[in-house]
């Protein structure tokens, strides 16, 4: 009989003990972020309280999404497809500018996080990130002319109708991510962008609805409603943004002559005696611009352009630095002296727009010879 009662308690403790530890690791499941795979249960469509409380059912019907392009990082929810939002691991090199707005809840504009937008080439890059304890749970997005903005009657924008929809890499939610979208898909310079979000908040567990954009500018559209967690005011929930311009990074080259001049120290010189130059007249002698150098190699080096050197007086020299037809000039540098070690003159300019020739004059000095240290930073013409 004491077995009997023991085997019972025994068994109490131990299904004690189990949920016990089934306890602790709930709580700390509820803090992690989940990847959708391991989860069995649908998760509820959060356009829910989108701005469409209130209107006819007639306005609302047909308001099913089209489905999207499917792609390598598209999902399939219900009837549509959305884009994946990744991991904001994503290396962009930004051309010019980036813009950044908050992400704003309501007439309050409680701020929830940022997103920055940038381009490239190839993408345009809008990075969402959120602050405190909130996580995004979807993301919606308009892009294209500002005139073009779909709204219900109401005033709140129809966001079954934008253009971009995405659920994120995490089916919990994510604090970071990055939404791609290639520049050959937006046929404008400068356009209008909605970036709204679907925020989850740890503490209150309410859902937010957010849209980034300038708080301090006048409010532009109009609605207002609230219920529970959702606020939503007077509103401007738009910004403008145009693709930013990709400058080709310049890359430098020398001057340099194979039989009248030597290479030290990576550094490459000419020298020319000025009885020479005088004796080629108006035409002057060429230097060869080279690049793709290695140190003092010049194997695989290419030629890019010529300087010419002219005597125009007894006294004058004119310089004239011209790059081949697909090279632009940034900037140029010419050092001079009467030796090598005694090259203190130098004649530098930088150029606001670039191109493929500039010249300009320099004194004679007291000497035999001109030594010519010659550099220029060009890159591939548009």
């Amino acid at each position: 009989m004491k077995k009997k009662y023991l085997l019972g308690y025994s068994f109490i403790a131990l299904f004690l003990i189990f949920a016990s530890c089934s306890k602790e690791e709930n709580e700390i499941v509820e803090n992690e972020i989940i990847l959708e795979s391991e989860k069995t249960n649908i998760e509820p469509d959060f356009i829910k309280n989108d701005g469409s409380e209130g209107l006819k059912d007639e306005e609302l019907e047909g308001e099913d999404e089209a489905p999207a392009t499917a792609t390598n990082s598209s999902k399939t929810y219900r009837h549509c497809n959305y884009t994946l939002l990744t991991p904001s691991d994503v290396d962009i090199e930004a051309c010019g500018n980036t813009t950044t707005m908050p992400l704003l809840v309501g007439s309050r504009k409680l701020q929830v996080g940022n997103v920055t937008v940038s381009n490239d080439d190839e993408n345009l890059y809008l990075n969402f990130e959120t602050n405190d304890r909130n996580l995004m749970k979807k993301v919606y997005l308009y892009i294209g002319a500002k005139g073009n903005i779909p709204f219900y009657s109401n005033g709140f924008p129809n966001l079954s109708k934008f253009n971009y929809k995405a659920f994120p890499y995490y089916y919990g939610g994510m604090d970071k991510a990055t939404y791609v979208i290639p520049l050959s898909s937006i046929d404008l310079d400068c356009f209008e962008i909605i970036a709204y979000s679907k925020i989850y908040n740890k503490d209150s567990g309410c859902y937010y609805s957010a849209f980034a954009y300038n708080k301090d500018l006048t409010q532009g559209y109009s609605y207002s409603y609230y219920s529970n967690c959702y606020y939503y005011g007077e509103w401007v929930r738009s910004f403008e943004y145009c693709k930013q311009k990709c400058e080709v990074a310049c890359t430098s080259a020398y001057g340099y002559h194979e039989q009248c001049g030597f290479c030290e120290d990576n550094v490459f010189y000419t020298f020319l005696a000025y009885t020479f130059i005088d004796s080629k007249g108006p035409d002057g002698f060429n230097i060869d611009i080279i690049t793709n150098l290695d140190g003092c190699d010049t194997t695989n080096s290419e030629e890019v352009g010529r300087i010419n050197i002219a005597s125009v007086s007894d006294t004058t020299l004119k310089i004239e630095y011209h790059v081949n037809a697909g090279y632009e000039m940034c900037e140029l540098s010419f050092s001079y002296g009467t030796a090598k070690n005694d090259i203190t003159n130098n004649y530098s300019k930088q150029f606001d727009t670039a191109t493929s020739s500039y010249s300009f004059e320099i004194e004679k000095q007291t000497g035999a010879n001109i030594y010519i240290d010659s550099k220029v930073e060009i890159k591939a013409s548009k």
